[in-house]
């Protein structure tokens, strides 16, 4: 758990007990984001409560970094990304993601397979790009923060992402489905299994 005690401001014209106060603020408003975000792309649920334990740790690290305005969501999600990347860096993704599909029952909508399927066929900054916009809501503002990109590039990058997830899901057979948002929208693609949220973690709708 992150004690906030052992650390100690750097504003010399702040005091501890306030940038306690304002940290705290932010993780009132950042946390449900933040763990649907990770339980959304973790393997598991153990595994997602530790990227948030660790990105609000290098929130706190970095608090003078943060962007005060509507940026803020975003940031905390440029650094639960990255550290959701370490965190599985040295490990075997397709395997394990081969063994949990077997075993896992079949409780999605046709349609909604067919998305995933076609969202696995896709290169991951595809995927990434793509998720980010319809599962995360953000806008190519908010997206650009996340991926350390300029706006620009985001929209050029989601529209080409649009295009190849729409020729993948015609060669499937799907035409016109109807979004990738869905109740169901906690499996998350290729080797980032995703959880349920639970109360309170669940974000805007």
């Amino acid at each position: 758990n992150l004690n906030l005690s052992d650390y100690r401001p750097t504003r010399m014209n702040e005091g501890h007990g306030e940038r306690i106060e304002r940290f705290r603020a932010l993780y009132d408003v950042a946390y449900p984001r933040v763990m649907a975000y990770s339980l959304r792309r973790a393997r598991t649920r153990e595994d997602a409560l530790d990227v948030v334990s660790e990105t609000f740790a290098v929130a706190w690290r970095r608090f003078d970094d943060i962007p005060e305005d509507e940026r803020r969501i975003p940031w905390m999600y440029g650094v639960a990304r990255r550290v959701l990347a370490n965190h599985y860096r040295a490990t075997s993704r397709k395997d394990q993601l081969a063994a949990r599909i077997e075993n896992e029952p079949a409780t999605t909508t046709p349609e909604f397979d067919a998305i995933h399927e076609a969202l696995d066929a896709l290169r991951p900054d595809d995927r990434e790009i793509l998720t980010l916009s319809v599962w995360d809501d953000l806008d190519n503002s908010e997206i650009a923060v996340v991926l350390s990109v300029a706006p620009s590039a985001v929209a050029v990058r989601l529209h080409r992402a649009r295009e190849r997830l729409s020729r993948e899901l015609g060669r499937l057979g799907v035409s016109g489905a109807k979004s990738m948002k869905s109740e169901e929208r906690s499996r998350t693609p290729h080797g980032v299994y995703g959880n349920k949220p639970g109360p309170g973690e669940v974000e805007r709708s």
